[in-house]
């Protein structure tokens, strides 16, 4: 399975679709969409290339509840999906009508990078840090934003703050005078911010910017360059074990260790 697969993403154009973590990027930086449409959009773009019902979308998106006046809000939420996309109904690009019975979602969808071994994800992120170590004579920082709990259970807070707890000791344990880490209160101000990477980067004068999610066991990161706004790298990984081994996983991304108890 690729790492775009596992991560659910779906890119097209210049944006990106994350199906799990219901966000729409372009250019590593966050599209704001009012739920109904980002829910329209999330199941077009989960069955890109087929054909979705307006039944099928009532159900998805408002339920069981009565909706006198559906067609009008369906339309609304393509409309608003349609804006932000730069799309046009007449000549489509990425939304498709099909009258009296629904929408498609048309925009080919980029071929996942092929998947790489968790090891040597780790030797790339390390050799990237390395390198702008060894051209530059201040060192790198580093910010860890607080990792999200999308599980929607409370009592996952704790596992997701010692998940995020644990990789920055890790990391800022390293080599501190060559690689720094932002300190967790300030990072924290950024907590479940809208604020792009570029503007987290800059404000706290960090070289990259890290962010992830615990959702059930399941750890995804990501790695963002601030100097340009990429994306370097993105891992998912699936554990049942503790919070300390969880972020355990997370902290060989940066210290280049390929066992996650290093």
């Amino acid at each position: 399975m690729s790492m775009d697969e596992r991560l659910n993403l779906r890119r097209f154009g210049p944006f990106t679709l994350d199906l799990e973590n219901e966000l729409l990027l372009r250019g590593g930086e966050r599209v704001p969409l009012q739920p109904q449409p980002m829910k329209v959009l999330l199941l077009l773009g989960a069955r890109a290339g087929e054909l979705v019902t307006r039944q099928e979308l009532q159900h998805a998106v408002w339920g069981e509840e009565t909706f006198v006046d559906f067609n009008q809000g369906l339309n609304w939420c393509v409309a608003r999906i349609r804006d932000v996309l730069g799309d046009d109904a007449e000549h489509p690009r990425f939304i498709e009508t099909v009258p009296r019975k629904g929408y498609r979602f048309i925009a080919p969808i980029e071929a996942p990078r092929p998947a790489r071994r968790p090891w040597l994800a780790a030797v790339a992120v390390l050799a990237v840090v390395c390198l702008a170590v060894m051209h530059r004579q201040a060192p790198v920082t580093v910010v860890i934003l607080p990792f999200d709990n999308v599980t929607g259970d409370p009592r996952n807070e704790a596992v997701a703050s010692a998940a995020t707890e644990e990789v920055i000791n890790r990391v800022g344990s390293a080599d501190p005078s060559r690689l720094k880490v932002i300190d967790r209160l300030t990072a924290a101000k950024f907590k479940r911010s809208n604020d792009c990477i570029l503007h987290i980067g800059r404000a706290l004068g960090a070289d990259f910017v890290m962010e992830g999610s615990v959702l059930d066991g399941r750890t995804t990161a990501a790695l963002y360059r601030v100097a340009d706004n990429t994306q370097v790298w993105a891992t998912a990984a699936e554990t049942r074990a503790s919070a300390a081994a969880i972020s355990a996983k997370i902290a060989t991304t940066f210290l280049g260790n390929p066992s996650p108890h290093g």
